[in-house]
């Protein structure tokens, strides 16, 4: 079956993942003891495999070519300080204990280390509850390498597991994970309904960041939400991962729509159902400080872009940039402190981006310039229950006028913070400075050689010290930062289509300034880009039809509309609606020549 098909039966589910690595920030391990190299914190992050096949000197490696050397860099997970005897048996038992908020426990994954093979054959698992153990499961002659339990207990807060006898005699134990994520997914008649919204811009075609969305109604199976296992985990941030899924030989094949976090959970005692509305991670980079990028001669918007990403914390594996950003040079780089939403947006308006999250959780920063690829997708009046053509007065113009900027440093040397500041004996002390004014090559210089500035990240108009104050005694001190003071002057150019004025009088539009901008080059792409696309006054179109979820915001798609016209149309919004069968609105633009790459985001 495929959604095409007329009838067709359409399934939903969403999984609801109340605690899992990203979200447990609190965990903390105990263990009876550690080999010379030993990782036991790795036991709850996302490693499955260990890095290394590890040579050991208890006389089960060889010399075959197969075992490397160990250091502290490898992913090993909890290697134990005991060694079994020549049965596998523990004469001292070596434990593990893993301690978290209460949260209940539905299942509980032990892995061992897969390159060598070896994993507890005998061993207790003791579930806590502040201390008091609420239930023991013994497992005795295990086979299993990976060791999936299901205790379902709830209100726990710590686990122990004790091992008895390893399969490898004379080897240490060896625990990758120790850890599983607490979830439970709902469909069928726990679900009556969902409804997720994506977007690439606002209604206006502007070049912006967009934050999506997503609300879910769930059964309160046992009032398990407020008066069962889960009412301690009725929290923000619990991740909701939505799927739309179609049958294909007997099995139901399902698209996931995104990954959304917890914002608001309404639980009625007067309603069987609990409804929780989500949004994606980018909202929450609202809140988000950024201390700035420093000027730069000569640096990428892609530089930037990746420097704004990493200071929020993502790894690499976590965004995708286009390319195309590498091709815009800025000469007098420079952002001030703000929030890392700001900052992106700033990027946005000086390559003409758009910024969102993608279905698998990826901050996407998409060029004007990436061509999109193509969905297959074509609605139709065979799928399509309504079309709508929309024009606003944002979406014609006949002139753009853009601001660019002219930077440059003085040789004038200006002091933007004098403070005091006092640390406790041996204390260690991190503090952000705001600049009076916005600097370039900043120093920070402490009038007390007690007191050492240990580290000193700056952007152009805020910094973040670190202090020690390495003796025994309160020390005092006079913080002062310097550099050199920058100078910033504004141009404008504006793009006009002279036929058109003539025609239907000036129509004048401007794009948000941004100091990123700062040659004739790109501001003139910028207006001219513009320009192009506003000239027209083709608005948007919008259609409710029976819905795919393999049009994805970013990929372009066919309308043909009930008087047989036809468009190739940029997905600019979805909204997926499931209430056991599926609805889908989606939003589109009509594609302009100009591209000249695609964004990679496969």
């Amino acid at each position: 079956m495929k959604y095409s098909s007329n009838p067709r039966n359409v399934y939903g589910k969403v999984e609801i993942i109340y605690a899992d690595e990203e979200l447990t920030r609190d965990a903390r391990i105990d263990v009876s003891g550690n080999s010379e190299i030993s990782n036991p914190t790795d036991v709850y992050k996302n490693p499955y495999e260990p890095t290394v096949k590890a040579c050991t000197m208890d006389g089960n490696s060889t010399m075959d070519g197969t075992f490397q050397m160990m250091s502290n860099k490898h992913i090993v997970g909890w290697w134990g300080g005991r060694l079994a005897d020549s049965k596998g048996e523990f004469a001292q038992k070596p434990y593990i204990e893993l301690s978290f908020v209460m949260r209940p426990i539905i299942y509980w994954r032990i892995l061992g280390d897969s390159k060598l093979n070896q994993y507890p054959v005998d061993f207790v698992l003791e579930y806590k509850r502040n201390g008091v153990v609420i239930k023991t499961e013994n497992v005795t002659d295990n086979t299993n390498l990976d060791i999936i339990l299901q205790p379902r207990v709830a209100d726990i807060t710590s686990i122990r597991m004790t091992i008895n006898k390893w399969n490898t005699p004379n080897a240490c134990a060896k625990i990758l994970r120790f850890f599983e994520k607490v979830y439970e997914t709902y469909e069928g008649q726990d679900l009556q309904s969902f409804e997720v919204g994506e977007e690439l811009c606002s209604a206006e075609a502007n070049y912006n960041i967009n934050s999506d969305s997503m609300s879910v109604s769930i059964y309160n199976e046992n009032r398990k939400f407020d008066k069962g296992y889960l009412r301690s985990l009725m929290l923000l941030d619990r991740k909701l991962i939505p799927y739309i899924g179609v049958e294909n030989n007997g099995e139901i094949e399902y698209t996931q729509l995104g990954i959304f976090y917890s914002d608001t959970w309404d639980i009625s005692q007067d309603s069987q159902w609990v409804k929780c509305m989500a949004t994606d991670r980018l909202l929450r980079l609202q809140k988000k400080m950024y201390v700035g990028f420093p000027l730069v001669e000569n640096v990428s918007l892609y530089e930037i872009a990746e420097d704004v990403l990493q200071k929020a914390g993502l790894i690499a594996e976590e965004y995708i940039i286009s390319d195309n950003l590498k091709d815009i040079v800025i000469g007098m780089a420079l952002l001030p402190k703000t929030t890392i939403w700001d900052a992106l947006q700033e990027i946005a308006n000086a390559a003409l981006c758009k910024i969102f999250v993608d279905r698998y959780n990826r901050i996407v920063i998409m060029s004007e310039k990436d061509a999109p690829l193509d969905s297959a997708v074509e609605i139709n009046p065979s799928n399509a229950f309504s079309y709508m053509s929309n024009i606003s007065l944002t979406d014609f113009s006949n002139s753009v006028t853009i601001e660019y900027f002219d930077i440059s440093v003085s040789d004038d040397i200006i002091d933007v913070v004098e403070i005091e500041i006092t640390l406790e004996p041996k204390e260690n002390k991190t503090l952000t400075f705001d600049y009076t004014s916005e600097v370039a090559n900043p120093i920070a210089i402490s009038n007390n050689a007690i007191v050492k500035i240990t580290s000193f990240t700056s952007g152009v108009n805020s910094c973040l010290c670190e202090f020690d104050n390495n003796s025994d005694v309160e020390q005092t001190a006079v913080i002062t930062i310097s550099g050199n003071a920058i100078n910033i002057d504004s141009r404008t150019i504006t793009i006009k289509d002279e036929d058109s004025i003539l025609t239907y009088g000036l129509v004048e539009c401007s794009h948000t300034a941004s100091e990123l901008v700062q040659c004739y080059e790109q501001a003139e792409y910028i207006a001219t880009t513009l320009l192009a696309k506003t000239k027209a006054g083709e608005g948007s179109i919008t259609a409710e039809w029976r819905g795919n979820p393999a049009l994805e915001i970013g990929l372009a798609f066919d309308l043909t509309d009930r008087f047989g016209d036809n468009e190739k149309l940029l997905c600019e919004y979805n909204k997926f609606t499931y209430d056991g069968g599926l609805k889908q609105e989606t939003r589109g633009r009509k594609l302009y020549g100009g591209n000249n790459g695609e964004l990679e985001r496969s």
